[in-house]
């Protein structure tokens, strides 16, 4: 078979075909030669119809994420966008497991997505198990080219004279790292789909952190507990993306620090945050061997009721700031008024750790879908889950299973809130 096919009066490339007879041109169609705006011709899916439940539910996330993609080229005056790294690709792709690296940046592919078309550009070992794996029956194009080839030449040829933004640098293409960036913005609402995976990997997440606290004895180190937490998660399927394990005063003198090889004596602070289907939850508690010192008791109560307060006011239309000013009237009634200023107090979490920083100055809106992590941190101590906000109310993603609750009351409402586990 020759390495192109015709149909339907369009080139299509035949994976993994190569023309040896003299140069190979992986796409002969390109966009600056085609008068049609569109760069990529309409193609019929052949897996549209997929008889599988699990698939259809997530065909249909990604073409809602492909609508959000076509609203934003028609806001902004844009042909297309090119995706590059792993958070964004997971994001579009519905979860699909594309990075380079465990934990790294860079995706192992690049997708190009414009009004009637998305493709995936990638070479000839990832093209296989890329669809077949991930993107199978989800209205994918392929454009492969070999390993040894340049991606940014295939980019550039789907690219051609178009305008196009990215969130890499790749070509000739300006990445938009404006933060939050505006492609960083049309993934910071979940999908009905996102909120259902995302409660699922919360509450493992928390199971799984749980018990690590119960089952490591006085004298381990920092590292050997995060290790227990680390083959917990993976044995769930979740990627360790962070794991901070801070014993006795480190946690006081040093608010993100990475676990070491110190032996815990009295206390220690456990912080994860884990990733599946490309989503991030995190979550913190504390435990203490034998009972926690008043100082330490103090202290969490604080940061729970600081922790409580920012949860409950969390609502769609809620300004960032107003949410920081009660925070920080709690800190000063409590006799913490610096506190804040010690430590990150929260972020918008997606598909990033950190897809938003939530500063007191941001002029930002909640919204409804929004998932946030609010980190208050007093001396030693500090609170951490992981929230949906919801028109309705809230919802504690990694809410304690088995644990002791402190009970923060907010307006007439009740709050629970992990407490410290002694053992």
């Amino acid at each position: 078979m020759s390495s192109q096919t015709q149909a339907s009066g369009l080139l299509l490339s035949i994976p993994g075909a190569l023309d040896l007879s003299g140069e190979f041109d992986r796409v002969l169609i390109t966009a600056a030669e085609r008068p049609d705006p569109a760069s990529l011709p309409v193609m019929s899916d052949p897996a549209a119809d997929h008889s599988d439940l699990e698939l259809r539910k997530r065909r249909a996330d990604v073409e809602e994420k492909h609508d959000r993609v076509r609203k934003y080229l028609d806001d902004s005056g844009l042909d297309a966008v090119v995706l590059g790294t792993a958070d964004s690709v997971a994001w579009f792709t519905s979860g699909g497991e594309l990075g380079i690296s465990l934990n790294g940046e860079a995706a192992s592919i690049f997708l190009f997505v414009n009004r009637t078309s998305r493709a995936v550009v990638c070479d000839n070992v990832q093209s296989c198990r890329v669809f077949e794996e991930e993107l199978a029956g989800l209205g994918f194009q392929l454009k492969e080219r070999p390993w040894y080839d340049d991606p940014e030449q295939v980019v550039s040829e789907l690219t051609g004279s178009k305008r196009v933004t990215s969130d890499v640098l790749v070509g000739s293409l300006n990445p938009e790292r404006l933060a939050p960036g505006p492609i960083r913005v049309l993934r910071r609402c979940l999908t009905s789909l996102e909120r259902q995976r995302l409660r699922e990997l919360g509450r493992a997440l928390a199971v799984a952190l749980e018990a690590t606290c119960r089952n490591f004895d006085r004298g381990e180190r920092e590292s050997d507990v995060a290790g227990h937490l680390a083959h917990r998660l993976l044995r769930e399927g979740i990627t360790p993306v962070d794991i901070r394990v801070t014993g006795d005063e480190r946690m006081e003198r040093y608010r993100q620090a990475p676990s070491k090889s110190n032996p815990i004596a009295r206390h220690a602070t456990i912080k994860a945050v884990g990733r599946r289907h490309g989503l991030c939850a995190c979550a913190s508690r504390t435990i203490a061997f034998g009972r926690a010192s008043d100082e330490l008791r103090s202290c969490h109560n604080v940061a729970a009721m600081v922790d409580g307060s920012s949860i409950f006011f969390s609502r769609p239309g809620e300004l960032v700031t107003e949410v920081f000013r009660r925070s920080k009237r709690l800190y000063e009634k409590f006799s913490h008024p610096h506190a804040w200023t010690h430590d990150y107090q929260g972020f918008v979490i997606g598909y990033s750790p950190r897809e938003i920083c939530l500063r007191p100055d941001s002029k930002m809106k909640l919204e409804s879908n929004m998932p946030i992590a609010w980190r208050p941190s007093v001396g030693g101590a500090s609170s951490e889950d992981t929230v949906v906000v919801d028109a309705r109310g809230y919802e504690i993603v990694t809410a304690a299973q088995d644990w002791p609750q402190i009970d923060v009351a907010v307006k007439g409402f009740v709050i629970p809130r992990p407490g410290i586990l002694e053992r």
